[in-house]
């Protein structure tokens, strides 16, 4: 009978656990590209990629945004494979569940610096440069990345305690 119930427990887990790990970043990631499509028109083709002793380096908007998005997957992915061997073995101590929630804040963070990246060049004229962009982006990843470790640290199942052997 305690089978059943166990069982019936990690599935329910599971469940819950599916929409967090893959439907939510899945979605923003998708949001996140629509978003930088529509506002492409109104964003600098070219953007400073480096800014250094020997000048000023200018690559495409669209390559740097294509980059950080696709920067932004392998987190997802590597926190949620690491979910599910975890929600597969039936442990879930409080290690695994760091690991998981400071993977997947840092997809969020990443999709924060393309974001607050977006917003520091919206309304640029197209020959402008501004280093507002940057400043954005490191904002943008400081406030997805911490909101999401407070959503997934609370949202994630309770982990176990860890036993002392």
């Amino acid at each position: 009978m305690t089978v059943n119930s166990s069982k019936s427990g990690m599935t329910r887990l599971n469940t819950r656990a599916l929409p967090l790990l893959i439907v939510s970043p899945s979605c923003s990631l998708i949001l996140a590209v629509v978003l930088f499509l529509i506002l492409r028109a109104l964003i600098p083709s070219q953007i400073a990629r480096h800014v250094g002793p020997d000048g000023v380096g200018y690559s495409s908007t669209a390559l740097i945004m294509a980059v950080i998005f696709a920067a932004a997957i392998l987190p997802f992915l590597i926190g949620g494979a690491l979910a599910r061997g975890f929600f597969r073995d039936g442990h879930w101590f409080p290690t695994q569940k760091a690991v998981v929630v400071c993977f997947v804040s840092l997809g969020y963070g990443i999709l924060g610096v393309a974001l607050g990246t977006i917003v520091g060049l919206v309304g640029l004229d197209q020959n402008e440069v501004s280093g507002n962009s940057v400043a954005m982006g490191m904002l943008g990843f400081l406030l997805f990345f911490t909101a999401a470790v407070c959503a997934y640290a609370a949202l994630l199942p309770r982990a176990k305690p860890e036993p002392l052997v």
